[in-house]
């Protein structure tokens, strides 16, 4: 099993680890592909494989959001790419790990619901007359007012 921590604000595209899987064997049939089982592609990582170390690169393909899920397990997948036709049916040429992403919290500013616009008043209206109602709240504390 692997563990990687990511901030919450890490940018699209930004690697969140590597992981080497290795192969006893000698020359193309060292050569390996990985994918991810779990999450599939509407996941927030995707993988790809470093041609030079063979390792698999784990990115992320999607905003991450602690307070909508602040770990993510990944079932990583390698698999040979170049398999002797006569072992092909021992079915034996991958092997998965897990990796968890813990995500980390980052302080967000609050924001106002519904969004902020202009307020309208009428000109005769009385000192002290309610002009309209604005509320801000604070993502980090799942909805909670601000004060």
């Amino acid at each position: 099993m692997y563990q990687f921590s990511m901030v919450e604000t890490a940018a699209v595209g930004t690697l969140v680890g590597r992981v080497r899987a290795e192969d006893a064997d000698v020359g193309e049939n060292t050569d390996m592909a990985y994918q991810i089982k779990e999450e599939g592609a509407l996941g927030p990582f995707r993988v790809a494989t470093d041609s030079n170390t063979r390792e698999a690169l784990i990115s992320l393909q999607q905003p991450l959001d602690f307070e909508a899920q602040a770990v993510h397990t990944v079932v990583l997948e390698a698999l040979n790419k170049f398999a002797e036709p006569r072992f092909m049916g021992l079915d034996t040429f991958r092997d998965q790990t897990l990796v968890l992403v813990s995500v980390l919290d980052a302080d967000e500013p609050p924001e106002f619901r519904p969004p902020s616009g202009p307020l309208e008043v009428q000109e005769d209206a009385l000192v002290g007359s309610l002009v309209g109602v604005v509320s801000a709240v604070d993502p980090d504390a799942a909805g909670r007012p601000v004060r």
